[in-house]
């Protein structure tokens, strides 16, 4: 896959990152959590380059609907473990962990399979 197919299949979903993580933490984004989203969608558009281009397109949404409750769990999971936080807050911030992911897969999906 070339350099320049990922960086249109990056695009798109680093732009979705950022959003969502302006939008989920209070409008507000400080320059580590910029690098952070942008090191997480660069991570998940490699990863999904290496499934396009191995695996072919079968079963993406499965892929990406499981990576992202992986990760939107480990995460929540974790808040709350350690911060005692509201349990309805974090499902809510779970399932919109996995719907970005989902999204992401689908714009991958679209730029690079």
């Amino acid at each position: 896959m070339s350099l320049s197919t990922l960086s249109l299949g990056f695009a798109p979903v680093a732009a979705l990152f950022l959003v969502a993580g302006w939008a989920t933490n209070g409008r507000t984004l400080n320059r580590a959590a910029v690098v952070v989203l942008l090191a997480e969608a660069l991570v998940l558009t490699l990863f999904a380059a290496l499934w396009f281009g191995s695996l072919g397109h079968g079963g993406w949404f499965l892929v990406f609907l499981l990576l992202g409750a992986l990760v939107a769990g480990a995460d929540r999971g974790l808040r709350f473990a350690l911060l005692r936080s509201a349990g309805g807050e974090e499902l809510r911030r779970f399932g919109l962990g996995v719907v970005k992911y989902l999204v992401a897969g689908a714009l991958l999906a679209w730029r690079l399979g």
